[in-house]
């Protein structure tokens, strides 16, 4: 009725810029039903994932799965806590909750972000990183590489190494299908002879 719609707009839970989509049905005032929402992918060249299977279950009144684009500045994979961030000309990008500006983008807009669950899809690899730091034994890289492609089958886009004082740092790019298989592969990694620390890092940072 026009009390509800009145209402509506006193609470501010229909903007004034929405009536245009009303429509009068005798005496009854008809609500717009929700637009799936289709925002623009942004290609990237660099990046070998099919983007047409690359799906978010994006939780509000139509419960859509839409195609989106994952933030460089943290690099979110299946099983991450993520929001996601409707972005002027950019479409929806994904950012995990523990994104360096994560606490900037949901203070300040707010009416931007959209709660987001993802997909279960197994055919799909996301590119990754870890920092392992351990004893510079003679084999341990070949121990390391052996875990991740031999053991688990997991394809290592790059590696590097930095020796120094008995120590080695060295940093590995991988292709894995969600959280929970990064997360078994720490602690293969972590359970090797020599391995001190295996953490995650956001691959654009290092490079």
């Amino acid at each position: 009725s026009s009390l509800d719609l009145n209402y509506k707009i006193a609470t501010k839970a229909i903007d004034l810029r929405e009536l245009k989509d009303f429509q009068v049905l005798g005496d009854k005032i008809e609500i717009p039903k929700p637009k799936p929402v289709i925002p623009e992918i942004i290609s990237d060249p660099n990046k070998s994932i099919p983007k047409k299977d690359s799906e978010l279950i994006i939780f509000g009144e139509s419960s859509d799965k839409i195609m989106y684009s994952l933030a460089k500045c943290c690099n979110p994979i299946p099983g991450d806590d993520v929001f996601g961030f409707v972005s002027t000309g950019k479409g929806l990008i994904i950012h995990r909750t523990s994104c360096p500006n994560a606490t900037q983008l949901l203070a300040n807009y707010g009416h931007r972000v959209v709660k987001t669950k993802w997909a279960k899809n197994k055919e799909i690899s996301f590119l990754t990183g870890l920092k392992i730091v351990g004893l510079d034994d003679v084999g341990v890289i070949n121990k390391i590489t052996n875990v991740i492609s031999g053991d688990l089958r997991i394809n290592i886009s790059g590696l590097s190494i930095d020796s120094r004082e008995g120590l080695f740092e060295g940093t590995i790019k991988v292709f894995v299908h969600d959280k929970e298989e990064l997360e078994e592969l720490v602690n293969r990694l972590k359970s090797l002879n020599g391995i001190q620390t295996v953490d995650r890092f956001d691959t654009e940072k290092e490079g």
